[in-house]
């Protein structure tokens, strides 16, 4: 088992369990909460490979001209001499000229046996290990429509998040993830809307296929179903007063990593699609202790994922539509949000991710009241060690 830490300036939000809330909250606080929190991560935990060095000893025979000895000639020359009953020569010219007669030379080829050392570079897969993950987020975000309410009040909201995640790897290429622990959102000025949150998340990520398998994840192009059940408890700040208990159940179609430049960038052994999309099918329906807070979504969400030539450095634009449908508000209620958004990530190593994110929303519904749009801004940084 392998444990990870990391640092990063982004939101993670998921859920927890509680008791019956007693106090209206916010129509609003889902798509708030969620505005705050970056994208799910549809990516499969794929198995992965790596280059190792092997080398073996291989005896070949050969074939080579090596000198005779005079010892081994002179041997030679008494042997032949001696089966024609013939004496050795007494001087060294007449036992040159016997040499020459009875052809025996002073070279001779002759078939040997040797060895050789070869190195062999072999491309082999890891094996897959369950990881244990304890993260700690912050993030600074200012929000022109922080209230998401159709007058504009901008705010900076400051996000602090922890969470100890598992990630369980079953068969080949599937996984079974565990996320649990704490959020908070801090307003600078809209302090009445400061939440806790606990959060509990339960995934299991199935590879139906891989469409293009690669030698490296960036080159493989999959299709992953993901299954979740998530639960968020919201308090207000300093985890009082109780506000809400949230559970959804959840399923996603996700094609991860489509080839859309017929390109490769980035070094041996790590070689990625130049131009990658991914596209997201998803529905869920969210349980609530609040009934005017429960509701069944659908999204529609893409990507476009650029490797830069700039080393380490990644651009993308992405953007989702999604419908919302309001089970129990009073008099009835449908939203449909739209949403863009920018992003670069620059890793100038394994270890540092540096990336800011751009994002435009745009909230309709049939209550007029709770239509809002609004932009979005913030930097974060990752640092992740392995140990």
């Amino acid at each position: 088992m392998r444990c990870t830490f990391i640092l990063l300036g982004s939101i993670a939000l998921l859920a927890g369990y509680s008791t019956a809330a007693t106090a209206q909250v916010d129509p609003n606080l889902q798509v708030r909460i969620e505005n705050l929190t970056p994208p799910k991560d549809r990516k499969p935990d794929l198995p992965q490979t790596e280059v190792v060095t092997k080398t073996r000893v291989q005896t070949y025979t050969t074939t080579e001209t090596v000198a005779v000895p005079p010892a081994e000639r002179r041997r030679r020359l008494e042997k032949i001499l001696a089966e024609k009953q013939l004496m050795l020569p007494a001087d060294a010219e007449a036992v040159q000229r016997a040499y020459e007669t009875y052809g025996i030379k002073d070279h001779e080829t002759r078939k040997v046996q040797k060895k050789k050392v070869i190195t062999e570079h072999v491309v082999t897969t890891k094996p897959r290990e369950t990881t244990v993950t304890a993260s700690v987020s912050t993030q600074s975000v200012f929000d022109n429509n922080a209230s998401k309410t159709p007058i504009h009040v901008g705010d900076t909201v400051f996000g602090t998040t922890g969470l100890l995640t598992v990630n369980i790897p079953v068969g080949l290429a599937d996984s079974f993830i565990l996320q649990s622990g704490v959020s908070d959102q801090r307003y600078a000025r809209l302090f009445t809307k400061n939440v806790d949150i606990l959060v509990n998340n339960a995934t299991y990520n199935q590879v139906l296929h891989l469409v293009v398998p690669g030698k490296t994840i960036g080159t493989t192009t999959s299709d992953v179903m993901s299954y979740s059940v998530a639960s968020s408890t919201v308090y207000g700040s300093g985890f009082r007063p109780y506000q809400v208990e949230l559970f959804t159940p959840s399923i996603a179609w996700a094609r991860n990593n489509q080839d859309l430049a017929g390109t490769i960038c980035g070094p041996k052994g790590q070689e990625a699609f130049c131009v990658a999309g991914t596209f997201v099918a998803e529905g869920e329906f969210t349980f609530s202790d609040i009934a005017s807070q429960q509701n069944f979504s659908s999204r529609l969400s893409g990507g476009v994922t650029w490797q830069t030539p700039v080393t380490g450095l990644t651009t993308s634009a992405g953007g989702y539509v999604q419908g919302r449908h309001f089970t129990d508000f009073p008099g009835g209620r449908d939203d449909l949000i739209l949403q863009a958004s920018a992003r670069a990530d620059w890793t100038p190593n394994s270890y540092v991710q540096l990336s800011g994110v751009l994002q435009v929303t745009q909230q309709f519904s049939t209550v007029k009241a709770l239509e809002w749009n609004g932009f979005a801004a913030y930097p974060y940084l990752k640092l992740r060690v392995t140990f």
